[in-house]
């Protein structure tokens, strides 16, 4: 009796894990930076975890959703919240990786700019336009790196003026 208590226990604690403070910090300001990926739905999860692992089938994650479909009915106790925390964490690291490769762009932008400006492809003037451009985006817009003529008006040819 004691053993099975003990495991009921571990899986009740298992299932609760969830984000850490600084996670949820970084998943606040992406949301509201509208950079979020809702590829989860916690509520969903949650609902679906209430039929005996299904929610943890839902999040893919099988061998949690065996776990608690073996200790149905007791799992009905902490499968839901473990249903939707588990959606909770697959949001938030698809959403990093989503705001790491926007960055990523972002950086290889701003070094295609800086070496335009190096070899004398474009002048200071249209540096500064690209570097100001550069900082008024938003994170967003960087689902691929820019070309430096992407952040600058097109030249019109002194013989068409």
């Amino acid at each position: 009796m004691k053993r099975i208590f003990s495991i009921l226990l571990l899986m009740t604690l298992v299932s609760c894990a969830s984000l850490n403070s600084q996670q949820k910090s970084e998943l606040k300001e992406w949301q509201a930076s509208n950079l979020e990926v809702q590829e989860k739905s916690p509520g969903t999860a949650a609902a679906l975890n209430i039929l005996p692992g299904v929610g943890d089938f839902y999040n893919g994650n099988v061998g949690l959703g065996i776990v608690n479909l073996l200790f149905w009915p007791a799992s009905i106790l902490w499968a839901p919240v473990g249903g939707a925390t588990g959606a909770e964490e697959i949001n938030y690291y698809v959403t990093k990786k989503n705001v790491e490769q926007f960055e990523k762009n972002k950086k290889l932008t701003q070094t295609s700019i800086d070496e335009a400006l190096y070899y004398k492809k474009i002048n200071d003037q249209e540096h500064m336009m690209a570097v100001k451009k550069l900082a008024s985006m938003d994170l967003k817009e960087f689902k691929t790196a820019l070309s430096v003529y992407d952040l600058i008006p097109a030249r019109i040819p002194s013989s068409q003026k």
